[in-house]
């Protein structure tokens, strides 16, 4: 049984401590060698996102075992995932003061926003047809990856280029210097990114992000009572967990204080009445009752010693529900509309391993870890170049950065498998695309002066760019010998090396697109 309200205090320094866990995994996403499995276990304890990706994928994947750790844990102490361990309610529960006003109305108090609470299972309805459907977009909302991918593309890219302006101004400064530099040399080996990193996309993945923050102002947790998937499916578990919140009715005064203390919207009743459900076992109730009438212990669910109260929404919960469904069969042609798969070469670059196209879309989590840990920072999270099916899932912008030709930490870090785990010597021979010369842009073909930048920086052994010596006419009238480079198609592999070093201010005179039939990989040269 547990009744005293120092178990309030525990569940927050147990928060903070998993919370602390989460960003340390997202720094260390700076280098992730040997540790692989360890960064993907965060989004694999969401079972809605096992369920919607298996869904998609059409297979059972056993990867996400974590979430049945989960569910299991769920059924003997209820909903305590998002009061204990989640990153995004951690998250929400700091910003909570900086988001909602100083003093919330009290109908926000007393439940006449309960009639919201139901539409968390019309999302994950919505989420699971589009999934049946073939179109995955369960990890664009799911709390793990959306918290995931904003620490790792947003939060963490902004904090970096933060950190490094400061110490770099402090470090000018010779009486600050002698102090600056110790901290900033040892924040670069241990957490700053040893490049400069940005995020092409960043500013829509920083809109979910916020907005989820955001909607805090309605309700404190308003995303977790109303909205959250994953928060859906935990609460159709709880409804039948163990851990149970009781009230001794003659002890209690139903002063409401218990109720006004709930982040989660969860008592009713004038304190007496517990939606399980909904309960994230903070133990607040217990801080705030001064009568000592409630306590938890392990129940039979909806036995005589707690006292459940009725679901919220009644026939409007059923409505909800059909809406969700009506709304599902409207956001399916939306979300696979793609004018980029009626072309016959696209400029979305997958990273290497990349499953075919729709298996990779329905596999893909869009938690960011391998754009975190890409070393060149090349992957980025698409917004609308591969339609709305394709929101946040990783893309490869070679001007921004090229794929290093022996790396392959992205592909071991892949939670789902989407991105094929490779071995060096397979990852230098896997083709992500073919570089196209554009002869209006390149300085030989254009110019007809010396470049030779592609060709030098080509890492294939037997070189993907060659050069043929030509006499071509100036644009003075002058015929002289130029080196002309052209694309060798069997070998080229689409690092885009030489799109990122090309010369060419502006759009590269070098660019890698990918043939919609691109073989997998190609015979080493050697």
């Amino acid at each position: 049984m547990i009744r005293s309200g120092r178990w309030s205090r525990v569940r927050a320094a147990f928060q903070l401590a998993a919370w602390l866990f989460f960003v340390a995994l997202v720094i260390a996403l700076r280098d992730p060698v040997e540790r692989e499995a360890l960064f993907g276990i965060v989004p694999l304890l969401s079972a809605h996102l096992g369920l919607a990706t298996s869904l998609a994928a059409r297979q059972l994947l056993s990867a996400f075992w974590p979430a049945l750790v989960v569910l299991a844990l769920t059924l003997a102490f209820g909903r305590f995932f998002c009061g204990w361990i989640c990153p995004m309610g951690a998250t929400i529960d700091a910003t909570d003061h900086a988001v909602r006003p100083d003093k919330i109305n009290e109908w926000r108090r007393n439940g006449r926003m309960l009639w919201i609470k139901p539409v968390k299972y019309a999302v994950l309805a919505v989420s699971l047809i589009l999934a049946i459907a073939g179109a995955n977009a369960a990890g664009i909302i799911d709390p793990l990856s959306l918290a995931f991918r904003s620490y790792s593309t947003v939060l963490f890219a902004y904090a970096d280029r933060l950190a490094k302006l400061v110490f770099e101004a402090l470090a000018a400064v010779p009486a600050l210097s002698a102090v600056a530099e110790p901290i900033y040399g040892l924040l670069r080996e241990r957490a700053l990114d040893p490049n400069p990193v940005v995020f092409h996309g960043h500013l829509a993945v920083l809109a979910v992000f916020v907005g989820v923050l955001a909607v805090s102002r309605l309700a404190r947790r308003f995303w977790c009572q109303a909205l959250c998937p994953f928060g859906a499916v935990l609460a159709l578990t709880a409804r039948i967990g163990l851990l149970r919140r009781v009230v001794d009715t003659e002890a209690c005064t139903t002063c409401r204080r218990c109720e006004r203390s709930c982040r989660m919207n969860a008592i009713t009743d004038s304190g007496r009445g517990t939606r399980e459900e909904e309960c994230v076992k903070c133990f607040e109730c217990l801080d705030a009752c001064r009568d000592g009438a409630i306590s938890f212990r392990f129940s039979r669910p909806f036995g005589k010693a707690a006292r459940p109260a009725p679901a919220a929404g009644g026939v409007r919960t059923r409505r909800q529900l059909l809406a969700g469904l009506a709304s599902s069969a409207l956001l399916v042609p939306l979300v696979k509309h793609n004018a980029e798969a009626r072309k016959d070469f696209s400029a979305v670059i997958r990273p290497p391993g990349a499953l075919p196209e729709r298996e990779f879309l329905s596999q893909c989590l869009r938690c960011g870890a391998c754009m975190k840990a890409c070393p060149t920072n090349a992957l980025h999270p698409a917004v609308m170049e591969a339609g709305l099916e394709g929101l946040f899932t990783p893309r490869l912008i070679p001007r921004i950065g090229y794929c290093e030709y022996s790396c392959v930490l992205c592909t071991r870090i892949c939670p789902t498998d989407a991105l094929r785990p490779l071995a060096e010597a397979d990852k230098e021979r896997e083709v992500i695309g073919t570089a196209v010369i554009d002869r209006n842009l390149c300085i030989p073909w254009a110019e007809a002066r010396e470049c030779l930048v592609c060709e030098e920086m080509c890492p294939v052994a037997d070189k993907a760019i060659k050069l043929r010596r030509t006499r071509m006419r100036r644009n003075d009238g002058k015929a002289v010998s130029v080196s002309l480079p052209f694309v060798v198609e069997d070998r080229c592999i689409g690092c885009g090396a030489c799109e990122n070093k090309c010369p060419v201010s502006g759009s590269s005179a070098i660019t890698v697109r990918v043939p919609k039939k691109a073989p997998a990989s190609r015979e080493s040269s050697d």
